[in-house]
């Protein structure tokens, strides 16, 4: 899943690193993803930047405070029967940092033969 997350009215949270790691934390507990480990950065005067490296793939996630923006990134190799839990995610990231609803942008990855 690719999404980009605007008009974010949760400003405090989208400059926060603990807050946006509680949340990619919360994403992983929820779908029970493994972390193998984490990098992240805030940057002065604001943002930050946080990569979970997943033993199902990764999550990315940008914060653009002066933008009220969000890029984040979810990939993980399993397979579901449809695109309901990355949608789960997304409506979950919405109403957290209480932004305007877009669709996310679903890739369909991997050998299909």
């Amino acid at each position: 899943m690719i999404c980009d997350i605007e008009n974010i009215r949760n400003t405090d949270l989208l400059n926060s690193l603990s807050g946006i790691r509680n949340v990619l934390d919360a994403i992983c507990s929820a779908n029970t993803f493994s972390v193998l480990g984490k990098l992240e950065h805030q940057f002065e005067p604001q943002g930050c930047s946080l990569v979970y490296l997943l033993s199902e793939s990764h999550i990315s996630i940008h914060t653009f405070p002066e933008k009220q923006y969000i890029a984040m990134d979810i990939y993980t190799c399993r397979d579901y029967p449809d695109n309901s839990m990355y949608q789960q995610i997304y409506n979950y990231l919405i109403e957290l940092f209480q932004a305007d609803k877009n669709e996310p942008f679903i890739v369909d990855r991997g050998s299909r033969r």
